[in-house]
């Protein structure tokens, strides 16, 4: 249900930039961590509102494949925020964007312990049973 909803809000977020001209922010998306502006941020938003679909319809339909698919975009998460920090640490001007940064990847690494928590057991100790 969360991952739907995450998906539903990034397709909002990259739609919604298209409507409103008026907007004085520009599209921001970071992925691998390298950060993306504009029109290559919106196929980076679709992209990951793709994968957090993916996500929910494999863990609806109890899945295997839907829990690595989670564990695989959360470790890319938790990695591409890191990788994101480190290179623009020294630079003054992205300091809001590497603290949204941080607590965004906060976020995910606690995301990612509790999925490695509740279903530890049922991909790799019944991988390994059956």
């Amino acid at each position: 249900m969360v991952s739907a909803l995450w998906a539903i809000a990034l397709t909002a977020r990259m739609l919604l930039r298209d409507i409103v001209d008026s907007s004085a922010l520009e599209s921001e998306a970071v992925l691998f961590g390298m950060k993306f502006d504009g029109y290559p941020a919106h196929l980076v938003l679709a992209v990951q509102a793709m994968a957090a679909f993916s996500i929910a319809i494999g863990i609806a339909a109890e899945r295997a494949w839907g829990l690595m698919l989670a564990f695989a975009y959360l470790l890319e998460a938790v990695m591409s925020k890191l990788v994101f920090m480190i290179t623009y640490l020294n630079d003054i001007g992205q300091g809001s964007s590497v603290r949204r940064a941080g607590i965004v990847g906060i976020g995910a690494v606690l995301a990612l312990l509790y999925l490695w928590i509740r279903a530890r057991k049922l991909l790799f100790i019944d991988a390994r049973a059956g």
